[in-house]
């Protein structure tokens, strides 16, 4: 099933005696802002959740530019730890990966490896996140590191998740990023050799729903097999039926958990929406 992008904008201004240029001025800085917020409300929760690594790891946002010319792709300046960004402190590049928002500049990995990604999935993708988080990434370097279908959070990511086994170090190009676009493919999330995980989404909700079950599959696979018994994996039938339904509900879902992601930060940071 095909998915479509849901940009971030904001509701239709009606009435009124502005020129359109004018209003479509308004609508991109709203929309601008909207996008900002909530990218700095992804990096501070999943920072809470300690799935960020050092001044790493990356999450980007396409959005229409404040100026009202294009789209910028919003990301974290080099630099600034995840418990630091704020709405305004993203820097937005340009198409040409050229700071045209905001100060700083982006790190060469973020911007090959989102960039790729969001050229080859212009139309369904919207956000895309990288991450080093703990299970995952212990997964990503077994000789296998297949998530199996042991537990109703993998069930998610049935017939739904890629593995890139071509790890070649540092990224330092845009190639590397159509590479790693390339091994995703339609996929909504994967599993890096070496590496860590990424995961993709039509809005930011989405994406930081997928980042965050897929940590808490790849958790549970790996506790399990701690335990040097063997997994107990769900049979075919009952994984297709189940990720039918988390198809079908799925944007609701993680709309409402991302929103009280948002609350929780109200609370205790409020300062991310500055």
């Amino acid at each position: 099933m095909k998915k479509s992008v849901h940009m971030i904008v904001p509701d239709a201004q009606c009435g009124g005696s502005e020129p359109s240029t004018h209003n479509d001025l308004l609508n991109a800085q709203a929309a601008n802002r909207r996008a900002r917020v909530a990218l700095a409300g992804a990096y501070r929760g999943l920072d809470k959740l300690g799935l960020n690594e050092g001044i790493d790891n990356h999450l980007s946002v396409r959005a229409p530019a404040a100026n009202g010319e294009g789209e910028v792709l919003l990301l974290i300046p080099y630099g600034l730890h995840w418990s630091e960004v704020t709405a305004s402190s993203l820097v937005g590049l340009n198409e040409k990966d050229e700071v045209v928002e905001g100060e700083g500049h982006a790190d060469i990995a973020a911007a090959s490896i989102h960039r790729g990604i969001h050229n080859a999935r212009s139309e369904d993708v919207s956000c895309v996140m990288h991450t080093h988080m703990p299970y995952a990434t212990a997964l990503a370097v077994l000789q296998d590191p297949t998530l199996r279908m042991c537990h109703q959070n993998s069930l998610r990511f049935y017939d739904n998740v890629a593995y890139d086994k071509e790890y070649q170090g540092f990224v330092e190009n845009v190639c590397e990023g159509d590479r790693i676009a390339k091994a995703l493919g339609k996929n909504d999330a994967m599993i890096m050799r070496s590496h860590g995980a990424l995961a993709v989404g039509p809005t930011i909700a989405r994406a930081f729903d997928t980042m965050y079950y897929l940590e808490r599959a790849c958790q549970i696979q790996v506790m399990a097999m701690w335990t040097g018994q063997p997994l107990v994996e769900i049979d075919e039938e009952t994984c297709k039926k189940s990720k039918t339904i988390v198809d079908r509900t799925g944007d609701e879902y993680a709309s409402a958990f991302f929103e009280s992601v948002l609350r929780r930060l109200r609370k205790e940071c409020p300062d991310f929406e500055n």
